[in-house]
C-alpha cells in the first residue's frame, strides 16, 4: 500500500467508532455484565458501574498512564457523549479520577473477574477460534510478574525480598506485589487473560511467604471451577515441571506441557538422554518452527523407567541459533506424542516463550504500564490490574479484527493514540451509533 492509499483510508477514520464496533460485535452484553456488579458504597451513587469501569477501560485503551492525566484528557464534551454511548446510559458529567478510585477501593475484585469469565466464555462458544487448539485442547500459559515495588512496607500482604551488599554487608528490604497470570491462546497474536492469582502473604508475620507454585495451584483450581468442561493443556516453564504439579493437573482433568530445564527431574532427564542416544533410537525427524529448522525427538512413557507416578512423555527440539551454537530444548507432557503431531507440539512449546515475553512486555513497556500505581489501596490496585486485563482483551480483538488497523500497520502505541484522540475529539452521531449497534460479520486478519 502506497502513501496515497494510506491517506485515503485515514481521512474519514474514526478509531473509537471502529474499536466500539469490535467490542459490540463480540460482547453486546458487556454493559449489562458490568452493571450486574454491586457497588458497595453506602451513599447516593451518581454513576453506574458500567460508566466508571468503561472510563478506566478507555484510559488503558488510550494509552493514558495516570489517573490525573485521564481527568485532563477526557475533559471534553465529545468524550462525555462517547462514554454515554459506550455505557448505554446518559452521562451528564465525566467522573473524577478520585470517584473512580473510591469505587475501585470498595469493589470486590471477584466481580470484575466474573465479567472476564463471561467474556472468555463468549469467545470460546463462538467456535471462531477452534483451530487454535492443541490436539483439541485450549492452551493456557502460566507466567508470573511483579506489578508494584516499595522501599517501605506498603500493606500486610507485601512480599519481602532481602538483599545483602557483598561489600558492606548491609541488608536491604524490598517490598513488592506479584501476580500469576493465565493466558488463553486464541492465535499466534491473540493471547487473552483467562485468570489471575495475586501472589501475596496473608499477613506481615507469616513464617513462609506465598510463592508462584502455590499461586499456580490456587489459580488452576479456580480456572477449573470457572470453566468446568473446558479441555485444557497447561503450559509453563521448568518451575512447574514437578510431579506434584503434574498430579494436580491430572486431578483437575487438565493436560500439561512443561519446559524441562537443567536440574528439573534429573532422573527423568538422564533416562530420556540415554534413550535418544541409543543406537537403535528411531523417533527423530526434521522439524521447522518459524525461521528455525532442527531435529525433533520424542520418547513416550519415560516414567516406566524412572518409576514416576505421572505420565512423562518427553520430546526435544535441537536447533542452531544465530551464533552457530547448538541449542536443545526439552519438554514433558502427558499428551500422546506421535510422528504426526511432533511438529505441532514443538511449535506449541517454542511459542510459549514468545507469548510470555510479548504478553507481559506489552503490558509493562507498551501502552498499559502495569507497574505504575493508579492507587495505593490494595483492593483498588487489584481492580486496576483486572480492568487492564479486560481492556487488553478488547484491544487485542480490535487489532486482530479491524481491517483498517491491519492495512495501515500501525504500532499498538499509534493505535492507542488514535483511539484516544477520536474518543475525546469526535462525538459519535446517532446514525453512527445505530450503525455500530447493528449485527456485523468480522474476519480475523491474522492467522490462527
Amino acid at each position: 500500500m502506497n502513501k496515497a492509499e494510506r491517506r485515503e483510508i485515514s481521512i474519514d477514520a474514526n478509531e473509537f467508532a471502529d474499536w466500539m464496533r469490535v467490542v459490540r460485535h463480540f460482547f453486546p452484553d458487556l454493559s449489562a455484565w458490568l452493571n450486574q456488579m454491586k457497588d458497595p458504597r453506602e451513599r447516593n451513587i451518581t454513576y453506574s458501574e458500567a460508566t466508571l469501569v468503561f472510563m478506566c477501560i478507555m484510559k488503558n485503551v488510550g494509552g493514558i498512564v495516570t489517573m490525573r492525566a485521564m481527568n485532563e484528557t477526557f475533559a471534553t464534551n465529545e468524550a462525555l457523549i462517547n462514554l454515554s454511548h459506550l455505557s448505554g446510559e446518559s452521562v451528564n458529567e465525566m467522573p473524577d479520577w478520585q470517584t473512580a478510585n473510591n469505587f475501585l477501593e470498595h469493589l470486590t475484585p471477584d466481580q470484575l473477574d466474573h465479567v472476564r469469565i463471561e467474556m472468555i466464555n463468549r469467545l470460546i462458544r463462538s467456535k471462531q477460534f477452534d483451530n487454535s487448539r492443541l490436539l483439541k485442547c485450549w492452551r493456557i500459559i502460566l507466567d508470573g510478574t511483579g506489578i508494584a515495588y516499595f522501599r517501605e512496607r506498603h500493606c500486610e500482604h507485601d512480599l519481602v525480598r532481602r538483599t545483602v551488599n557483598p561489600e558492606t554487608g548491609k541488608e536491604t528490604l524490598q517490598y513488592y506485589h506479584k501476580v500469576l497470570e493465565a493466558k488463553l491462546v486464541l492465535s499466534a497474536d491473540l493471547i487473552l487473560s483467562i485468570g489471575t492469582e495475586f501472589i501475596e502473604n496473608e499477613s506481615s508475620d507469616v513464617s513462609k511467604q506465598d510463592c508462584e507454585t502455590r499461586a499456580a495451584e490456587r489459580l488452576l483450581k479456580q480456572i477449573r471451577v470457572n470453566f468446568p468442561r473446558l479441555p485444557i493443556v497447561v503450559q509453563g516453564d521448568g518451575l512447574y515441571a514437578t510431579i506434584p504439579m503434574m498430579g494436580l493437573c491430572k486431578q483437575l482433568r487438565m493436560h500439561y506441557l512443561f519446559t524441562m530445564k537443567d536440574g528439573c527431574q534429573p532422573t527423568l532427564m538422564e533416562d530420556f538422554r540415554d534413550m535418544v542416544k541409543a543406537d537403535d533410537f528411531k523417533d527423530q525427524y526434521a522439524v521447522s518452527y518459524r525461521e528455525e529448522t532442527g531435529i525433533g525427538r520424542f520418547v513416550c512413557h519415560v516414567e516406566k523407567y524412572s518409576e514416576k507416578p505421572q505420565v512423562c512423555n518427553m520430546f526435544e527440539f535441537v536447533r542452531v541459533d544465530e551464533n552457530d551454537k547448538q541449542v536443545c530444548t526439552t519438554w514433558i507432557t502427558d499428551l500422546s506424542i506421535t510422528r504426526k503431531n511432533l511438529a505441532e507440539l514443538i511449535s506449541a512449546g517454542r511459542g510459549r516463550w514468545f507469548i510470555e515475553n510479548k504478553g507481559f512486555n506489552n503490558q509493562k513497556t507498551g501502552i498499559y504500564k502495569i507497574e505504575h500505581l493508579c492507587s495505593k489501596n490494595p483492593t483498588a490496585m487489584k481492580n486496576h490490574y483486572l480492568i487492564t486485563q479486560i481492556a487488553d482483551i478488547l484491544m487485542q480483538l480490535y487489532l486482530a479484527f479491524d481491517k483498517k488497523v491491519f492495512l495501515l500497520k500501525k504500532s499498538i502505541k499509534g493505535v492507542a493514540r488514535s483511539i484516544a484522540n477520536s474518543f475525546t475529539g469526535r462525538a459519535l452521531t446517532e446514525e453512527k451509533y445505530a450503525e455500530i449497534m447493528r449485527r456485523t460479520t468480522m474476519r480475523l486478519n491474522i492467522p490462527i
